[in-house]
């Protein structure tokens, strides 16, 4: 569902970390007055699904990880949480069932905004043009002047670049730990917002030929932001992902200091003794982990990188 995108691409690198996923679970389903054992449940189903849109493609996997929350979602309806990966998921790679599912996280979130956008988000997808534009009026009259509106404006922003300068926008106004909480925006969502908000930026300097800049732009936003590895794991695909991006990117510097500069900070971090320690355990286990992404093909050069500057 193109909701959790949009409303938890958002991320401000120098923001504190106090409110997780895990407790914004417990907390939300605890009100509602769902059972303690189906709230641990949920809890454990929606962390083992964190990255199935965005890596998973085997059809057996997304499967499972839907009948579990089905599975879950019957021992109580209130379950806004599992009601919401179902629709991610199917929105994402089945596509069937969405409205019975859609209908009952309308119900249940206790955030009132998602209700009208969730709407608007399945009238874009499935319904008509017309209803899309009646809800996001009703969400522009509503929400005038306030944060929601300007994280709202992330997803009907269609242009590229101003889609980027608006997340900017919105990243500057996120500093309230309250705001976090209110608007239901958990750690882990953050961070990896950040993390695809890094990667696009990054991808633009270098585009343009701007090497040392996307390298920067990462060690700024990624490396030197404060993020428990916690949160760090819980988007470990991710990390993975943009630290290699930016680690190919970083071999292009001319400048040898600089490279050698970039690499003792990035050498340090979280996703770096990760991939060292399971590289020790397992001397191919770059190559299994990239298997069925854009960087297979180049796993073996990966390696060589990493093993060239003693990162393996």
């Amino acid at each position: 569902m193109k909701k959790i995108i949009l409303i938890k691409f958002l991320i401000l690198s120098i923001l504190s970390f106090s409110f997780t996923r895990e407790e914004k679970i417990q907390n939300s389903l605890q009100k509602l007055g769902i059972n303690q054992e189906i709230i641990n449940e949920t809890v454990k189903a929606d962390y083992d699904a964190r990255d199935i849109v965005a890596f998973q493609t085997d059809e057996v996997v997304i499967g499972k990880i839907l009948q579990r929350f089905s599975d879950i979602l019957k021992k109580d309806e209130r379950n806004y949480i599992a009601a919401e990966n179902i629709i991610t998921i199917y929105e994402s790679k089945i596509g069937k069932d969405y409205k019975n599912y859609l209908d009952l996280f309308v119900k249940y979130t206790p955030y009132d905004f998602e209700k009208t956008f969730a709407k608007m988000v399945y009238a874009r997808s499935y319904g008509s043009q017309k209803k899309y534009d009646e809800y996001y009026s009703q969400l522009k009259e509503k929400y005038k002047n306030t944060l929601i509106l300007e994280m709202i404006k992330i997803y009907t922003t269609k242009d590229k670049i101003q889609r980027q300068a608006q997340i900017k926008k919105v990243l500057n106004l996120l500093k309230d730990e309250n705001v976090k909480k209110e608007l239901g925006l958990a750690d882990e969502d953050i961070h990896s917002m950040n993390l695809t908000y890094t990667l696009v930026e990054a991808r633009k300097y270098y585009n343009t030929g701007k090497i040392e800049k996307a390298v920067s732009e990462y060690i700024k936003n990624i490396v030197n932001s404060d993020v428990p590895d916690t949160i760090r794991k819980y988007n470990e695909r991710k990390e993975t992902l943009l630290f290699l991006n930016i680690l190919m990117i970083n071999e292009e510097i001319k400048n040898s200091a600089l490279k050698k500069e970039n690499l003792k900070k990035m050498e340090n971090t979280f996703i770096a003794k990760k991939i060292k320690l399971e590289t020790a355990k397992d001397k191919d286990y770059l190559e299994k982990y990239l298997e069925g992404t854009e960087f297979e093909k180049s796993s073996k050069n990966l390696e060589e990188i990493f093993e060239n500057n003693n990162m393996i």
